[in-house]
């Protein structure tokens, strides 16, 4: 028998690479990397600009800023085809018309004004198809900064070339105060007549309960029934019937609606935690590339009496989310990381109604990285220097106030100092105690990550405003739909017996949490609603017999 060969640690870590690549194949993320000479401009920057506040209006963000339309800022089409056109034939048409697009819009638009988007025809060509199959189209986004995520481009295309109903679901509104949440929602009525706005928040909460300021530390976990507590089924139920007009029975989806809501109060009656597993099975169909291959685009609406709902947008709004909140449990992995979906899904809800859940897409846009960085569209393990966007942050909401963090220079903690972008870090490491490896000063790098991660899971809530709200906010709060909303949320909001906090150790440095996350995502791990281990896990796993009693050894 021949003599084994030594395997060391970077031959192993060498193979799972290997492996990663052949699974992620052709739906890898593309990023360009800064130059060394910019970053350390980056760094003196965050250490000497004195961090001042933003005014009100600075908050407002209209979509012509972000997006221009009528500009070269548009998405990639799918090329005219036939059927006499080999399969050969057509990826070399797509590649040439993608080339084509990709040139239009550096060609117009600097590196340095343009933001980072998805640079992967793979990934174009799932949206594609998802538009085809659909008959209703769902535009998740995320009511943080809602204008981000809504392409003026993709609404025009579906409503008008393709002649689909495109749906508005303003996700994460727990997040966001009401007054603003019915402002943006007016906002898109008054400028896009044709989109029908729907609220959603999968883990709502009544904004009348008072929340406590040590709870940015706090990570909420949910167990049993928390996603048929979702809110905006109903709503979504109603629009998708307003739309039908009759054409499609669905009946059964609203007596879903109904076993679900009484579920959900027979489980706060009981007190008793149901598994995840429970409740009818729901049909899944994995896409893979023989989905990519040349049909043609359905022309027969609700086809054998189903609808088709397509699930879009950017990555990190909820898509995965707003699939288990509808369900009504979790079927759909989901994961703070974008480009953690890569293949569309179907999932039928029931009988007559049918999910397909397409990758998040990044359309291009004159959005500054920072604000990318913030609103999860930018992975943050892959930023070189996240000091810019803790400035950023910091400038707009009162991150040291909110923190309770002390000034390093401070002798006398009453005493005020100017704050930078750096000190910020740097009192985010000496209060969380990171520490670098060797030298033992306060890791700054792992400090940074730490905050934008907390920006990005909502604990650090940033909300930008529709243009004119700061004169118009006294209406807004008191409007009637602003009320009706906050009792909607106080009445489907979480019991306090099925929705524990703890505190999490937050992220590590960047490399860490990067490989953290690539290897969730490859293992189907790493999401934010697992469930805590059972009591004595742990001592199980560190002594096999610890669990026996005395007489059973």
């Amino acid at each position: 028998m021949p003599r084994k060969k030594p395997f060391s640690v970077k031959q192993k870590k060498k193979q799972l690479q290997d492996k990663r690549e052949r699974k992620r194949g052709q739906y890898r993320l593309h990023f360009e990397r800064d130059s060394r000479e910019e970053v350390e401009r980056r760094k003196r920057a965050a250490r000497e600009q004195v961090l001042q506040p933003v005014s009100a209006e600075v908050l407002e963000l209209d979509i012509r800023e972000v997006y221009q339309p009528g500009s070269v800022l548009d998405f990639p089409r799918r090329p005219p085809w036939s059927y006499e056109m080999s399969k050969e034939q057509l990826m070399s048409q797509e590649e040439r018309s993608f080339q084509e697009y990709l040139g239009k819009i550096h060609g117009a638009y600097s590196s340095e004004k343009l933001s980072y988007f998805e640079h992967n025809l793979e990934t174009w060509r799932q949206l594609w198809r998802v538009l085809e199959m659909s008959d209703i189209v769902l535009l998740i986004t995320d009511i943080r900064h809602p204008v981000v995520n809504f392409p003026p481009a993709l609404y025009e295309y579906v409503t008008g070339e393709l002649g689909l109903a495109l749906v508005l679901v303003l996700n994460k509104v727990d997040l966001a105060p009401p007054a603003l949440v019915v402002a943006w929602k007016h906002y898109f009525h008054q400028h896009y007549p044709q989109l029908h706005v729907v609220l959603f928040t999968s883990f709502p909460r009544d904004p009348r309960t008072p929340q406590d300021p040590s709870s940015v530390l706090k990570k909420s976990r949910r167990r049993g029934r928390g996603w048929t507590r979702a809110l905006g089924p109903e709503q979504l139920l109603r629009a998708c019937e307003a739309i039908t007009v009759g054409k499609v029975d669905l009946s059964s989806w609203r007596e879903k609606i109904a076993r679900d809501v009484a579920g959900a109060t027979w489980g706060n009656g009981s007190g008793e935690e149901e598994e995840e597993d429970d409740g009818p099975a729901v049909l899944v169909e994995q896409q893979t590339d023989s989905a990519m291959e040349p049909t043609g685009p359905t022309r027969e609406r609700y086809k054998d009496g189903v609808v088709t709902i397509g699930c879009v947008g950017f990555p990190n709004v909820g898509k995965s989310s707003l699939i288990n909140g509808l369900v009504g449990r979790k079927v759909v992995s989901v994961s703070r990381t974008p480009g953690h979906t890569r293949y569309f899904q179907t999932y039928f809800l029931t009988p007559s109604v049918k999910l397909c859940d397409c990758p998040g897409l990044i359309f291009p846009s004159l959005l500054p990285r920072q604000l990318q960085v913030l609103a999860g569209i930018y992975p943050i393990a892959q930023i070189q220097e996240p000091y810019t966007a803790v400035g950023y942050l910091a400038s707009r909401i009162p991150v040291q106030a909110l923190l309770h963090l002390r000034h390093p220079e401070a002798e006398d903690p009453s005493a005020e100092h100017p704050w930078c972008a750096w000190d910020i870090c740097e009192a985010w490491a000496e209060k969380r105690g990171y520490k670098t490896a060797k030298a033992a000063r306060n890791d700054v790098y792992r400090a940074a990550n730490s905050l934008l991660r907390l920006a990005v899971d909502g604990r650090l809530s940033l909300c930008f405003h529709p243009p004119g709200y700061s004169e118009q906010k006294g209406t807004w709060e008191s409007h009637p739909e602003t009320t009706e909303l906050v009792v909607l949320q106080g009445r489907v909001g979480p019991a306090g017996d099925e929705e524990e906090e703890e505190e999490e150790e937050l992220s590590s440095s960047c490399e860490e949490e990067g490989e953290e996350d690539r290897d969730a995502d490859e293992e189907g791990e790493g999401d934010e609603d697992t469930p805590t281990s059972a009591p004595g896990s742990s001592l199980a796993g560190r002594n096999p017999y610890a669990l026996l009693g005395e007489d059973e050894c």
